[in-house]
């Protein structure tokens, strides 16, 4: 685990323990969103027309810094919906990412996507969480992770009906992929200096079991990765640095969207 990363996981465990101190997971259970019908992500991706576009909503990283501090998540919700994405992950981890508490709520309230809850999961106290933010899967970083805690995380989510997407940076975290996993997302950022090589998704992506679907993650902005990245069995590309940081993040995604759908139809002109 990368220096960044433990600082992250540790400052994640004593939040954890507060807010069980404020609210248990019976208080959870009874928020209203907590026993509505989730909607499936991996269906989504699987059914896409438009290369199955994850679409963030992040306020800051520590890769990034700032990127997009007073963002409206309802407006950019609507927006990245109207562009085509087909689902949107939200980032619930304030003290790093900069988070609003309402932010995935916000969310949930305005468009009908699946949503991806993004934050450090330690602590199956934060699946509840996210249920009860209206989330409809959760991410486990495989980093943060021994096999036995992922895989207690991911079948708890998959005890309330959440989806379980899992984030891996090596070949030898595949590994530690549990059966409760539905999607593994290959992250092309180096969490030591926070480098970005597509190279990463083809190399782990060619090693994924055909049991999960997979996508790739992390400092996506070119049309033509994501095209390539199709032919070799991808399904959906988490995309948010690149969208946030423009002036109108929802612009951005529908320009994307376009290019790509572009230079795929020109790829399959040329081998027609």
């Amino acid at each position: 685990m990368t220096d960044i990363l433990a600082k992250i996981v540790a400052a994640k465990h004593l939040e954890v323990a507060e807010r069980k101190a404020a609210a248990s997971v019976e208080t959870l259970k009874e928020k209203p969103w907590y026993n509505r019908p989730t909607i499936s992500l991996r269906g989504a991706l699987e059914s896409s027309s438009d290369f199955g576009i994850i679409a963030e909503f992040k306020r800051k990283s520590p890769s990034q810094s700032d990127i997009n501090l007073n963002a409206d998540p309802a407006a950019v919700a609507r927006a990245y919906r109207s562009a085509g994405a087909a689902a949107m992950s939200v980032l619930t981890d304030q003290q790093f990412f900069g988070a609003h508490p309402e932010d995935i709520t916000i969310v949930r309230n305005t468009v009908d996507l699946p949503i991806i809850r993004k934050d450090f999961m330690v602590d199956t106290y934060q699946v509840h969480e996210a249920k009860a933010m209206g989330a409809d899967a959760i991410l486990l970083i495989a980093a943060c992770l021994d096999a036995p805690l992922l895989d207690e995380l991911a079948r708890e989510a998959k005890s309330i009906g959440l989806e379980v997407l899992c984030e891996v940076h090596a070949g030898e975290e595949l590994e530690k992929l549990s059966p409760a996993v539905d999607i593994v997302g290959v992250n092309n950022r180096n969490l030591k200096d926070f480098s970005v090589d597509m190279g990463q998704s083809l190399r782990i992506g060619k090693k994924i079991s055909s049991d999960y679907l997979k996508i790739s993650e992390s400092g996506i902005e070119d049309p033509q990765a994501v095209v390539r990245l199709r032919q070799e069995g991808f399904r959906g590309f988490l995309i948010g640095t690149y969208f946030m940081r423009q002036p109108d993040p929802g612009m951005g995604c529908s320009s994307f969207i376009k290019s790509t759908r572009r230079i795929d139809d020109i790829y399959k002109d040329a081998i027609a």
